[in-house]
């Protein structure tokens, strides 16, 4: 890594999965260049805003002074640092990131659906899908940017196992979401993949680490908790027992991992890890096209083995090994390759 420090601030509108896509871009410039980073959080103060954003931006060479952002957003000052580089993720933040770039004259990176903006705005549109009509600033990636350091993951998995005594134990990590994503789940569905977990223990002679987040809810977490018992968790991190950032331990000292489908970040994580991937859904699902797109296309390349969660609980259907095909590369140096291409860095 050679050349001075990139000055890169990063516009956030909180949501976990944009802040994921950022990080990941943010950690394939640092493959490059030692990076300072300056994250700065903003929230569209309402949605109609985006109308005269998206015509003054399309239309003028040059956006007024960055302190008309004010107007649409409820944001901080701006850092009085230097500035080389700006990068986002998520719609909302797109006006903002092309509204500095073009102001300020710096680079910029954006990862998401454009909403109607020109292309032309941004140096680097990352997305799943091909941009139409093509464009030559579009890089199309086959997994979201992601942040994820094997090496770090199997160091942690290696440290939980030994520190709880598990080694030499198989253990399968569960991935739990909740409501969103066009996903929606009741107390059957949580029932039922309860009585999954327990059985598939039994039939595999394996113990769960159980991973839960914010969308899983306290009921939920306790129907699991209550359902699967000592004997067959051999870890659980739950959300709200502060345990959130034991997901690194708990890849890592997986031997295979299963992810509830309604989260991406979720899901990419668990393919990232290098583990045989299984993803569970429940019976009420209405994802966007585009979300169901990835998903399609994670399970045509083998990363993910798709199943119900109904399917696999009622004897239905079985697990089939021979449909997982581990990720063999990270990645991660394709993207930092393809950025510093880009970018001239």
């Amino acid at each position: 890594m050679q050349g001075p420090p990139l000055h890169v601030w990063v516009l956030s509108d909180g949501q976990p999965g944009h802040y994921s896509l950022s990080r990941g871009i943010v950690a394939a410039l640092a493959r490059l260049r030692p990076v300072e980073q300056h994250w700065l959080t903003l929230r569209l103060r309402v949605g109609a805003a985006r109308g005269p954003m998206r015509q003054l931006l399309n239309r003028l060479p040059v956006p007024p002074s960055p302190a008309w952002l004010n107007l649409f957003y409820r944001m901080p000052a701006l850092p009085r640092t230097a500035c080389d580089l700006i990068v986002s993720a998520g719609g909302k933040t797109s006006f903002a990131n092309a509204w500095l770039a073009r102001r300020m004259g710096v680079r910029n990176v954006f990862a998401g659906s454009l909403r109607r903006l020109s292309p032309a705005l941004f140096d680097v549109v990352l997305t799943l899908e091909p941009i139409t009509p093509q464009v030559s600033n579009n890089l199309v990636l086959e997994l979201p940017p992601s942040a994820f350091d094997l090496d770090e993951v199997d160091r942690s998995g290696r440290a939980f196992r030994g520190g709880r005594n598990l080694n030499g134990e198989v253990l399968w990590t569960i991935m739990l979401g909740g409501d969103g994503a066009g996903y929606r789940y009741d107390q059957d569905d949580w029932r039922q993949l309860g009585h999954l977990l327990a059985r598939l223990a039994e039939v595999h002679g394996v113990r769960w680490l159980v991973l839960g987040s914010r969308r899983t809810g306290r009921q939920a977490e306790k129907m699991l908790s209550e359902t699967l018992g000592d004997r067959h968790i051999a870890a659980a991190c739950w959300y709200r027992q502060g345990d959130a950032d034991s997901v690194a331990a708990c890849l890592g000292a997986a031997d295979r991992v299963f992810v509830t489908e309604d989260s991406m970040t979720m899901l990419t994580e668990a393919i990232f890890s290098q583990r045989p991937v299984v993803s569970l859904r429940p019976a009420s699902v209405a994802p966007t096209a585009r979300y169901n797109a990835m998903i399609e296309r994670f399970a045509a390349k083998g990363w993910i083995c798709r199943y119900t969660i109904a399917a696999l609980a009622t004897g239905q259907r079985q697990l089939d090994d021979a449909c997982c095909t581990v990720l063999e590369t990270s990645p991660l140096p394709g993207l930092s390759r393809e950025l510093a291409v880009r970018l001239d860095l």
